[in-house]
Formats: structure tokens, sequence, C-alpha cells
């Protein structure tokens, strides 16, 4: 008897410990969790009973210790089923199945009183301490149901399983197996609740811990947990909730200071007690509200403290996201998808709040559709160039042409530039496209004989990205080489831009190419940024006069004094121009009065595809 007691006094032992940890620390209570606790509760009330009925047996053999023997039964038999119950909920296709579920439950609760009804005896040599009868046996046969079938369960559902929780379960119930075999060869060794205690033991060892979702640095839940804490949300259709992310993408400093005000930052919101507070990408920290107004309720106490400052005085300005309710997304997999996406849009961006709505949802599925558009059309040679003539006023014929891209899509109707471009050059896929474009230009350079049909060259666009990449130079004189075409066919134009962050890369490029025999062109002028720096700076043959400069000049008097002032000026660097967006008789007469070099518009043509240019030009350069 005495070893018999030692052995459940250790199992009580082990789950007051398990019960401390699972109940007193704070965590977020997941539904796993919440099963767990229940079969915590559960394991812990078998343990206590098998304590008290040994006791019973050994003093007193009454109504008293019959009860006390049924009721240790009565959990037996329910812990077998929590821990079944356990393994449901990992198995999604089982977890939505209630009705089922609910069926288990009440065969459980029947099954656990059935006990009460039948007769038990008791056995006590002094050395061994046992029940049997009826009851007994009624007991071992329905408990181990459960068992197996958890076993088999996790045996059939293990690849739909967290892999973790199959195999402590696993673990658990061998345990559990190895203990009742044990007993039921040496009945002096009663080893089933230790055995279970020890499984529960396991199980918060491996998966259950409440510890195991805090984040170390900070104390806030991990990012992990949130994942499984909005999966839970949406399983209990609760999606009423509003977050707000807090991006913190200047805080990469020393090492010890970004860990110091990662903990300053982490305090302050968690001292809010307003919301779960979790760590999120990189030093995002993630709140979840019960609803938006109160998150917009405390979201003005949170940007004042930004605005305060942090640890020695050090002001951050991070960007805000407001989700006001998770319902807009279909699933957490769309929602942690649009977090990754407008957490990568807002890192460059001057805007420091951004609610993320429906709209915004479907601006980033527009986004999704045309980049994997773009991928497939470049697998499936879907790019295409349409050419745009330009007219020379001296020589009174077309001498050159702008390359313009377009796409089509599977139905293969084309997809204008407006539509793909802005989203292929925050992609990267910008590059892959301009060297597509490149390629088909000198093609149509060497197919064709263009000084044939008189025309000098045939102007590329070049994208910021492009730009900044050091290997451009080198890929494109490849390419030339490869066509074997004449450099000075190629014309490449550059879109005068404050965003270009690596100048002397695009310096290093342009004199490179220069020197190659290609020449450059500066696009949009007047749009952008730094206009007499590029002029000065660069090694630029022609500028381009945007569209939107050529209205001006004809419907105000300074745009027009202005005009007139830039033209003269670049003429005296001896440069050419080319007016872009030239549309009327009156339009091109003015320019060309006013000394401009080319005209491109719609007054002459709209891009067209290559063969249909081929034949234009060659009939109006025929014909002039």
């Amino acid at each position: 008897m005495t070893q018999s007691i030692q052995v459940q006094m250790c199992a009580m032992v082990l789950m007051l410990l398990v019960c401390y940890f699972s109940f007193i620390r704070h965590s977020v209570v997941l539904k796993s969790m919440l099963l767990y606790r229940q079969l915590v509760v559960v394991t812990t009330g078998c343990v206590a009973a098998d304590i008290l009925s040994i006791i019973g047996i050994a003093h007193a053999n009454s109504p008293l210790t019959d009860i006390l023997c049924k009721i240790y039964l009565f959990f037996v038999i329910w812990t077998s089923f929590l821990s079944f119950n356990y393994v449901c909920y990992d198995i999604v296709k089982i977890r939505r199945k209630v009705m089922l579920l609910r069926f288990f439950r009440f065969f459980t609760l029947v099954s656990s009183i059935i006990p009460f009804f039948l007769p038990i005896d008791f056995y006590n040599s002094g050395d061994e301490i046992y029940s049997f009868g009826p009851a007994v046996t009624y007991t071992f046969v329905i408990a181990p149901i459960f068992i197996i079938a958890s076993m088999v369960l996790i045996l059939i559902c293990k690849k739909h399983m967290n892999p973790y929780r199959s195999n402590a379960v696993m673990i658990w119930m061998l345990l559990e197996t190895a203990g009742a075999l044990i007993q039921i060869n040496n009945r002096g060794l009663l080893l089933i609740s230790f055995s279970m205690a020890l499984g529960v033991t396991v199980l918060f060892a491996k998966l259950e811990n409440p510890d195991s979702g805090i984040e170390r640095v900070t104390g806030c839940y991990r990012i992990s947990l949130l994942r499984e804490y909005i999966q839970q949300l949406y399983d209990n259709d609760d999606k009423e909730r509003a977050l707000i992310v807090i991006e913190n993408e200047e805080l990469e400093k020393e090492l010890s200071i970004e860990a110091i005000m990662l903990i300053e930052i982490a305090n302050f919101l968690k001292r809010l007690n307003c919301g779960k507070v979790f760590r999120g990408i990189g030093n995002d920290f993630v709140i979840v509200f019960n609803d938006v107004n109160e998150a917009k309720k405390i979201f003005p106490a949170i940007k004042e403290r930004f605005e305060f400052g942090w640890h020695e005085g050090n002001i951050l300005h991070p960007h805000y996201l407001l989700v006001p309710t998770i319902t807009v997304f279909e699933n957490p997999g769309e929602l942690f998808s649009t977090y990754r996406y407008y957490s990568n849009m807002t890192a460059d961006s001057s805007e420091s709040f951004l609610i993320i709505d429906s709209e915004a949802l479907d601006k980033m599925k527009e986004f999704r559709f045309m980049q994997s558009e773009i991928k497939a059309a470049l697998n499936e040679n879907r790019f295409i160039v349409f050419l745009q003539p330009i007219y020379s006023v001296k020589e009174r014929k077309f001498v050159s042409a702008e390359a313009l891209v377009r796409m089509k899509n599977r139905e293969g109707n084309l997809i204008m530039p407006s539509s793909f471009i802005p989203i292929a050059e925050q992609t990267g896929q910008i590059e892959q496209i301009g060297e597509r474009v490149f390629e088909i230009v000198c093609d149509v350079i060497k197919e064709h004989d263009i000084q044939e049909l008189g025309l000098n060259y045939i102007e590329i666009n070049l994208s910021v990205i492009q730009c900044e990449n050091r290997n451009l130079a080198a890929r494109f004189s490849d390419i030339i080489r490869r066509y074997e075409i004449e450099p000075n066919t190629i014309n490449l134009e550059i879109t005068e831009s404050g965003s270009i962050k690596q100048k002397s890369i695009l310096l290093d490029n342009m004199d490179y190419l220069s020197r190659y025999g290609c020449t450059f062109s500066l696009d949009d002028f007047g749009t952008g940024e730094s206009n007499l720096n590029y002029i000065v700076n660069m090694p630029v043959d022609i500028v381009k006069f945007d569209r939107s400069m050529i209205l001006s000049y004809f419907s105000t008097e300074k745009a027009g004094i202005m005009l007139e002032y830039v033209t003269g000026m670049i003429k005296r660097m001896g440069m050419k121009i080319v007016a872009e967006g030239v549309e009327e008789k009156y339009q091109f007469e003015a320019l060309s009065k006013l000394g401009i070099d080319y005209i491109q518009g719609y007054y002459f043509s709209k891009p067209i595809p290559i063969p249909e240019f081929i034949s234009f030009v060659r009939r109006a350069n025929t014909r002039k």
C-alpha cells in the first residue's frame, strides 16, 4: 500500500505543478489549450480519486469506499475521452463535425455513469490493494476504446495534424497503455494514474506551456500564437475583431539599444490593458482589439507616445496599419498575406497611417493577379512592342521611333502599360520586361534595316530599377553584339526621378554605353526632379518635353515663356528636343516655329504594331 500511495502522490505533485503553470500564467487561451485544461482538471481529479480509493480500501470496507472507487472509474473514462477529444480538435474534418463530437460526449457521460450501477469488490493483502469486479472490468473495456481510437486517428490523419501534437499525444497514449499493462500483470503496482499524469506533463512540456507562446525579448505573444489565435477566431465565427499593426522598420539600431527600445514599446503597449499584444514581422507589433471602436479609442495614446520618444530620446516614425474588422478576409491566410503586402508597400511610403479595408484588400488582389499575369506573360512570350514614329521638322520625314511595350492576356486582348508597369517595378519584374523589349527592338533593327527606311535609331525606355542594376550596360552590350547591330541605332530613354537611389550606378551604366556607341534621351522633362542637374551631369543627347508641358505652352502665358526659354537653353547646349503628345496641326506648326527638332504624337500616328509601323514609315518617307 505504501508504494502505491507514494506513486500516486508523485502523480499528484506533477498534476498540481501542471495546474499551476497552466492556469496561473496569463496567456491567450486557444481552443486547444482550453481542451487541455479540461484534461488537466479531470486527470487531477482522477489521481485524487485514485489516492482516496486506495486509502478507503486500506482502512475501511464501506459504502463510501465503494463510491470512491467508482468515482475513480468515472474519471478514468472521462480522461480517456478527453484525450480523444484533444486529438480530434487538431483534425479539422472531425473538429467541424459538431454533432458527432456531441454524440461522443453523450456516449462518455452515459458510459461513465454505468459503473455506479455495477458491483465492485476490493482486495487488500497489505502489500497489494486494488479493486476488481464487473465495474472495473467494464471501465477497462470502455476506456481503451478511446485510447485506441486516438492512436488510430493519429496514424491515419498524422499529415493533417500538428506534428508536435501528434508525437506528444502518441507518447502519452503509449505511456498510458504501458501503465495499464504493468498494472494488469502486477496488481501491487498501481501505475495507471501515474502514467496519465506523466502523459499530461509531456503534453504540457511539448505543446501547452503558456510560456512557449511568449517572445523572449519583449514578453509579448509570438507571431505563431497570433496565427493560431486568428484561426480560432475564424473557427468560432468571431470576426468583428480589429487590429492595429505598428511597423517599426526604422528600429534597426545597435543590438543592445534596439532590444531596450523594443522592451520599452512592449511594456507601454501591455500597460494600456486594451487588446492582446503580439510581436509581428521583424520589429512590428500587432494589437488585437475586441472591435474597431476600442482600437480607435486607444490609437491616439499610442501615436502620442511614439511622438514623445523612447530610450535616450530616440523618436521613431512608425507606419500604422488599421484593420477595422477581420471579416473582410476570407481566411487567416488572406489576412496575413495582406499584412505582409502592405508592410512591404508602406516601407518606402510617406503615408504614416493606412486603413486595410475591403477596398485595400481588392487592391492587393489586383496587384497579386497582375503579378501572376506578368509572370505568365514572360513565360509565354506575351509581351509585344508597338512603335510610335518620331518626325524630324528639319528633314521633313520620320527619322526614329519610340518602342512602347504592351502585354497580351490569355485571351489575346491587349493590356496597357499603365496597368502592369507600376506593379512590375514594385516586384522587380520590370527588369525582365525591359530586357525582353530590348531584344525585340534589336531584332527589328536587324531584320528590317531601319536605315533603309530612313530611321536613325529606335528609343527604348529604361526603368529606375534597370538604371540601378550594375550589370545593365554589360547585358545590353552583349545583346547588341549577339544581334550584330550598330550601337548607335539604339537610343535609351531615362526618366528624371528623385527615386533613383544609386545615381552613381546609373552614371556608370550611361558612361559605358555612351562609349560603346548608344545615345541617351531624357524623357518627360519638366515633370520630375533636378531637371538641370540631369542635363548638365549626364551624357544626354536628346531632351523630350512631356505632353503636359506642351499643353501648358498653349494654355498659359507663363508656361509659354518658360518653354521658349528652356528650348533656347537646351539648344545652346547642343542637344536636340522632342515634343511629345502633339495631336493638332496648330501645335505642330507652332512648335516647329519655336525650333523644336522632333515631333511625336497622335498628329502623325498612335503607337502601332511593328508590321504596320514598317509599312507606315516606308510609305510616308517615300512620299516625302
